[in-house]
């Protein structure tokens, strides 16, 4: 494994479960997971380890293989119905995301425009569709 390099420039000497480990181990598990069981799942003991484990899963949810749900547990982005995109913002306030995958783009109202900004990336869920 590779030296992870620690914020105050030190190296960390550790092993920590690669990308691939934890996603076999939620899917396995089927229903996201908070980090604390994943940790239990992956038998992670060592602080150093914990470490690299956090890092890496914020790694993953901004890569956009996993997503953090409300109450903090982390689920395979592919198993939960999520587009991702690019936001377009509008003058008016509202916006649309633009597939990756293409197909129709998805409208956002100037609420849903708050947190984001034009060409943001974003993994987003369809609530309704209009006819």
């Amino acid at each position: 494994m590779k030296h992870k390099k620690a914020r105050s420039g030190q190296h960390i000497n550790a092993e920590a479960p690669d990308r691939e480990a934890i996603m076999a181990c939620l899917e396995q598990a089927g229903r996201p997971l908070k980090r604390r069981e994943l940790v239990a799942a992956l038998e992670v003991t060592e602080a150093d380890s914990l470490e690299i484990l956090r890092r890496r899963l914020r790694a993953m949810e901004r890569d956009g293989q996993l997503v953090k749900n409300r109450s903090g547990a982390y689920g395979l982005a592919a198993r939960m119905d999520l587009v991702s995109g690019r936001v377009t913002a509008h003058p008016d306030g509202y916006g649309f995301l633009v597939p990756d995958e293409g197909g129709e783009d998805l409208y956002l109202s100037s609420r849903e425009m708050r947190p984001v900004l034009h060409g943001d990336r974003v993994l987003a869920s369809v609530v309704g569709v209009d006819a």
